[in-house]
């Protein structure tokens, strides 16, 4: 008896050590453990050619001006940061003296012409802008300030319609008269 009256104690005891607290490890911690997180934001500089992304004239007229029926309709959308301060379409030419060809006949970029939103109409004869366009073969379309703000988001929609101003000159050789007009944009 007197063994299980001590296994009894033995027990007891070893359940009320059980149920105190640890004094030893309250309060203890770990070393700090670190996670870098980032997370980036890239601009946007988009154009869209809503609708005009082919434009013919079913036949020019020598010594005339021909306009292309319909506009070419354009959207430049942003999103950027505030070190950017404007925007800036422009179109252009990649080889000014050759922006149409027919074989080895060209039509001159300073012959094809450009009105923004019913405006005057204005030949792609300009440099082009920052690392955008060609030297004599562009037209700025617009060039408008960013917004204010840590965040310069904006779009706008244009209407370019476009000419082959034919008077003056030469009688062209008979044929199509191909090219391509590169619409980009630029941030300043």
């Amino acid at each position: 008896m007197k063994s299980s009256v001590k296994a009894v104690l033995s027990s007891l005891l070893l359940a009320a050590v059980a149920t105190l607290p640890a004094e030893a490890q309250v309060g203890l911690t770990s070393a700090v453990q670190t996670v870098q997180i980032n997370a980036t934001k890239n601009p946007v500089l988009t154009v869209t050619v809503n609708s005009g992304a082919t434009q013919t004239i079913a036949s020019l007229t020598d010594g005339a001006v021909n306009a292309f029926p319909s506009p070419v309709n354009v959207t430049t959308a942003w999103d950027v940061g505030p070190a950017t301060s404007s925007v800036s379409l422009v179109g252009s030419f990649a080889t000014p003296a050759q922006a149409l060809a027919n074989g080895s006949d060209f039509i001159a970029s300073s012959l094809v012409k450009g009105a923004v939103n019913g405006g005057a109409f204005n030949a792609f004869t300009q440099n082009g802008v920052g690392s955008v366009g060609s030297a004599g073969g562009s037209l700025v379309i617009f060039t408008q300030t960013t917004p204010t703000g840590p965040s310069r988001r904006s779009n706008r929609t244009d209407n370019l319609a476009l000419e082959i101003d034919l008077t003056g000159q030469p009688p062209l050789t008979p044929g199509t008269y191909s090219g391509t007009l590169n619409l980009q944009a630029v941030t300043q």
